[in-house]
């Protein structure tokens, strides 16, 4: 598994998205905060009807590797509690669309301008590559933060605040990754003497700040904790998140144009 998801989140490092463009207005935050909420399931039911009433937005993530940040842009959209986004990072692009993960294609795919995954494949290797969808692309995701911490999280601490000249309530959380393993499959350790794959267990620290109208206006994650020491994988991401409203246009690409990443692997002899 920790081989697969190294494959897939190299070819997104070696990896244009879509930008939104201009469209309408984008739905501005009333002026005055309610109280923070206490607790966990209150904190995602908040953010969820905030996010419905403007389901897209474009953001910014500083991903950092050890001692190298990388700068990622991207946007997002909602359909229900599952987000769909584009990530780009170094000029590269990666799409999340519902379960399936898109990566422009390295050079060395012929004919191909993208690689795809297909996690509902009855091929086992198809269902390893679609399960491990690279960290870069898991930081901004915010349908995908909201199912963790309604699963894994706790409330350490929950203050009125301002975040730049946006007046914010900030809270502090704390996953449990093991309360659902199945939401960090990164952190596994890969199955050996035909024994499966042992899950590594981590408390992550996590921030979400939260506008007048509900909607994330930044969230933090540190998963540094679950990686052993020297991964060259993103262990923390800072995400803001502007513009709740903005239509935005996210599409897998043409069908013609993708490669699943698991007949790939296999002609890759992996």
């Amino acid at each position: 598994m920790r081989k697969t998801g190294l494959i897939i989140g190299a070819a997104a490092l070696a990896l244009t998205a879509c930008d939104p463009g201009p469209g309408s207005a984008p739905s501005s935050a009333p002026a005055t905060l309610t109280a923070p909420v206490t607790d966990v399931a209150q904190l995602v039911a908040a953010a969820r009807a905030g996010i419905g009433e403007a389901p897209s937005a474009v953001f910014t993530t500083a991903a950092v590797f050890g001692s190298t940040t990388k700068d990622v842009t991207g946007s997002l959209s909602f359909d229900g509690s599952t987000s769909s986004l584009t990530v780009v990072v170094d000029g590269a692009e990666l799409r999340v669309i519902g379960k399936k993960t898109f990566t422009h294609a390295p050079a060395g795919v012929p004919g191909k301008e993208w690689v795809g995954t297909d996690p509902d494949s009855a091929d086992p290797i198809a269902q390893a590559a679609g399960a491990a969808v690279p960290v870069i692309a898991k930081l901004p995701d915010l349908g995908r933060a909201l199912v963790e911490i309604e699963r894994t999280g706790r409330i350490v601490s929950a203050e009125q605040a301002r975040l730049g000249d946006l007046p914010v309530n900030h809270y502090r959380l704390e996953l449990d990754t093991a309360k659902a393993p199945d939401l960090f499959l990164e952190f596994a350790e890969p199955p050996m003497d035909n024994r499966p794959a042992k899950p590594v267990t981590a408390k992550l620290p996590a921030e979400l700040w939260l506008d007048a109208a509900r909607r994330p206006a930044r969230f933090t994650i540190d998963m540094s904790s679950g990686f052993p020491q020297g991964a060259l994988t993103p262990a923390t991401g800072t995400t803001d998140y502007r513009d709740w409203g903005r239509p935005v246009d996210i599409q897998p690409p043409p069908a013609d144009q993708v490669v699943d990443l698991s007949e790939l692997m296999k002609k890759m002899g992996t």
